[in-house]
């Protein structure tokens, strides 16, 4: 299957293209933190393709030893709370009903990703501030 019929924003396709990943059999090579250290690709592109995978039923592996666990719509909500809105593991924890322990041993099973995620070391802004 070509990544282009995966329905990915035209910047995330051009970056995997520029790194020379054109079919979904050759980005499921790739592991999450992989992909998350290539220019172009922050946790925001990840967690679209990880949507995009889930949806057709496959999954990044979650280590170089090429475990694939396909994850839960809670999963992949842990995934965006910590590392597209940046949240810390108690307050992912405290949306989902689950020790911040918790969350971090389900990230690191299905998505292979234990680093502190880019989104959460910048500060966040406060409700009502602007960009």
């Amino acid at each position: 299957m070509r990544l282009s019929e995966m329905g990915l924003e035209p910047v995330t396709l051009a970056c995997l293209r520029d790194a020379g990943t054109t079919t979904v059999e050759g980005l499921t090579t790739h592991t999450c933190s992989d992909l998350m250290q290539r220019p172009g690709l922050g946790a925001v592109e990840v967690y679209e393709i990880i949507r995009g995978l889930n949806q057709q039923g496959l999954m990044l592996p979650a280590n170089h030893l090429g475990r694939v666990r396909i994850p839960s719509e809670r999963n992949l909500e842990m995934f965006r709370l910590r590392f597209v809105e940046g949240l810390t593991l108690t307050e992912v924890g405290r949306r989902v009903g689950l020790t911040d322990g918790r969350v971090i041993q389900l990230l690191r099973w299905h998505f292979g990703v234990s680093r502190r995620p880019p989104a959460a070391k910048a500060p966040r802004r406060g409700r009502g501030e602007t960009r």
